[in-house]
């Protein structure tokens, strides 16, 4: 019985260590290497777009403070596999454009259009659209939302 108590709660102990969300700091290294990838090749691209989106709503006042990279994307498309729902394709041209499609992914609002027509200026101002709604929905993160504004830089 003794050995059945020691494995259980072996078992509960490292089922904990796994179920327990992320720190603050490995979250961000995490989003900031995934951003990264993105514009490496289209193949780290995708897979680094499938696990953003996959972090779930954890993940969102991180994205946010990325939002603003100007860089191109190797690969302009995005396919969006959904269990149950017919499968998404984006075609963003840059880094920005792509987390917004994360974005969209994980919260169901959009602050635009996600393409490379857009003017830096237009990008910008979805930034402070997202930050502001970042703040307002994770109050306790609002510093982590506002830290990709140009006027924090």
């Amino acid at each position: 019985m003794k050995r059945l108590a020691l494995c259980l709660g072996a078992l509960l102990t490292t089922f904990a260590a796994f179920a327990s969300p992320p720190s603050d700091d490995d979250m961000k290294a995490t989003i900031d290497r995934l951003v990264d990838d993105t514009a490496k090749d289209s193949v780290s691209e995708a897979r680094a777009f499938d696990r953003l989106i996959h972090l779930g709503s954890a993940a969102v006042p991180y994205i946010v403070a990325r939002l603003g990279d100007g860089r191109r994307l190797p690969e302009q498309s995005i396919w969006v596999r959904r269990h149950g729902h017919e499968d998404r394709q984006y075609h963003p041209w840059y880094v920005h454009d792509g987390l917004e499609v994360v974005l969209q992914e994980l919260t169901g609002f959009t602050m635009g259009p996600q393409n490379g027509h857009l003017f830096k200026d237009q990008r910008e101002r979805n930034t402070r659209k997202w930050a502001a709604w970042c703040a307002q929905r994770y109050p306790a993160q609002a510093d982590i939302c506002r830290s990709g504004l140009p006027e924090a830089k």
